[in-house]
């Protein structure tokens, strides 16, 4: 999960830096789909597998999480992408993905008992 995360954050650096390159984006569009892809199957396991609470609780407190940032994602990188430069929706995005990969890291403890 780590290097997916940290893999995720590069590719939107580089989408940031750049964003006039046409064919970098679109690699990088790719590229962070696979990421994204695998990445998800990771926290969906090891969220499902968190003996905190039943499964209808964690699921839900999981789905609610995802889908509110589904929800202001989208209204955020037009925002930032019309008012302040296309570059920073990217950037922003891979600050945001960087503090969690920390986040994550900081409390180890907590969830490395979930690989076994």
């Amino acid at each position: 999960m780590y290097v997916l995360l940290l893999l995720f954050a590069i590719t939107l650096f580089i989408m940031g830096i750049w964003t006039s390159i046409q064919w970098v984006l679109i690699a990088a569009i790719i590229i962070s789909g696979a990421l994204l892809g695998n990445n998800n199957t990771l926290i969906t396991t090891a969220v499902m597998n968190s003996p905190a609470t039943n499964d209808s609780t964690t699921s839900a407190a999981y789905n609610f999480t995802r889908f509110i940032g589904s929800a202001i994602a989208p209204l955020l990188a037009a925002s930032l992408g019309q008012y302040i430069g296309s570059e920073i929706p990217y950037l922003a995005g891979g600050l945001f993905v960087t503090a969690a990969l920390i986040f994550l890291f900081l409390n180890r403890k907590t969830i490395i008992y979930i690989d076994n």
